[in-house]
């Protein structure tokens, strides 16, 4: 019991509550089927997980960000004003953002990759702070775009570079890797002329920062016999991958895995890639609900950028978009699925697409043609009554 797992009992409180009291018909909200066929398929996983309890804590915080994504979904839909959610998103970096700027500035970061000061701000580790902040820049660069207040629009101008400059100096390569993704999927909606620039601007960081050189020749270079005894993260990476891959027996994983935390659990180290360990804990059963959990999440995303009404809403789906395809990129070769903190953020960024984008309206009058004694959602609020009638 910590800090960590009184938040996420809290949440899931507050979710049950809210649904059981509101009488929210949770099959109305876009994605929430096969999220919740996800959160079916980990929880039988539980029953032959080498650590039970473990596998449980991680089970919660799955539902935990399930019910994020619910009440995120049914505030935002009851609301006039939807921007309010995105202040609150982008606000949670202010602090974080201060404390790194202060460990770069102080020389105080995380040491333990020999040669490099690696800023954290108040996360435990500069990666998940890293991921973090890719995920929120598509967001703040919108926002900044097009907010009407002054001092918001002070404010932004000088987060977004901190940003950019604080995933540098995080010296994760798998950020970096989510930044040049997130800014090609922006040049191919908007100039795809300007992808001809990439590997150029690359090559002149490569060439021109030595620290991003190093990284980038640490990640290639030395032996590797084991995966305790590897110099190089490639192949590092590679060894834990085959190792993560022997725990689960064929039959385990055609079916529901291993169970959550078997590879840390036997391995004592996670997989750095969480399609193998989606594969390896939750099985096919697992990984299909997250592909159409996945797939649908993009394909309303799409859909709200090709009919968006305003230029802001059209920006609001492309962020989103640049975000989810930088995400399945980083994924590849690193942890952030089972990341707490990053995952309430993404699925409430994702409550706000499923009602900007229209999906919400469009899935519950689906659900009504099919189901036509399904019970209707709460009216939204209506405006005002005139100051004579009052």
């Amino acid at each position: 019991v910590n800090a960590n797992a009184l938040m996420s009992l809290l949440v899931i409180a507050l979710g049950l509550s809210h649904i059981a009291l509101n009488r929210v018909d949770v099959r109305r909200i876009p994605l929430a089927v096969p999220f919740a066929a996800f959160v079916g398929v980990t929880f039988v996983g539980i029953a032959i997980a080498p650590d039970h309890n473990r596998a449980l804590q991680e089970w919660l915080r799955i539902v935990g960000t399930f019910m994020v994504f619910i009440l995120c979904v049914d505030a935002m839909r009851t609301r006039p004003d939807r921007r309010w959610l995105i202040r609150v998103i982008l606000l949670s970096s202010i602090v974080p953002l201060l404390a790194g700027a202060y460990q770069y500035a102080t020389d105080s970061g995380n040491d333990d990759t020999a040669g490099f000061n690696r800023v954290f701000g108040t996360f435990v580790h500069p990666s998940p702070y890293g991921f973090y902040l890719v995920q929120l820049l598509p967001l703040a660069i919108v926002f900044l775009i097009h907010t009407r207040s002054r001092i918001a629009r002070v404010g932004l101008a000088a987060m977004v570079p901190l940003m950019l400059f604080s995933i540098y100096s995080t010296q994760t390569r798998g950020a970096w890797i989510g930044v040049v993704v997130m800014l090609m999927v922006f040049m191919w909606t908007r100039a795809r002329w300007t992808l001809l620039l990439v590997p150029l601007a690359a090559g002149a960081m490569y060439f021109g920062v030595p620290s991003i050189r190093a990284r980038v020749s640490e990640a290639t270079s030395g032996t590797c016999v084991s995966a305790q005894n590897c110099q190089s993260s490639v192949f590092w990476r590679q060894k834990q991958w085959q190792d993560a891959i022997r725990i689960a027996s064929p039959p385990k994983l055609i079916t529901v895995g291993a169970g959550l935390n078997a590879v840390d659990v036997t391995l004592g180290n996670a997989t750095h890639s969480d399609y193998i360990r989606l594969l390896v804990e939750t099985g096919v059963l697992g990984c299909i609900a997250i592909f159409v959990l996945y797939r649908r999440l993009f394909d309303a995303t799409l859909k709200g950028y090709h009919e968006a009404p305003t230029s802001y809403e059209r920006d609001l789906m492309l962020a989103f978009m640049a975000a989810l395809i930088s995400r399945v990129v980083m994924i590849a070769a690193d942890n952030i699925l089972d990341l707490v903190v990053i995952e309430w953020y993404f699925w409430a960024f994702a409550a706000v697409i499923v009602v900007e984008s229209g999906a919400y309206d469009r899935f519950a009058r689906l659900r009504e043609r099919e189901h036509p004694s399904a019970r209707p959602p709460r009216p939204e609020p209506g405006p005002a009554a005139p100051a004579a009638a009052r």
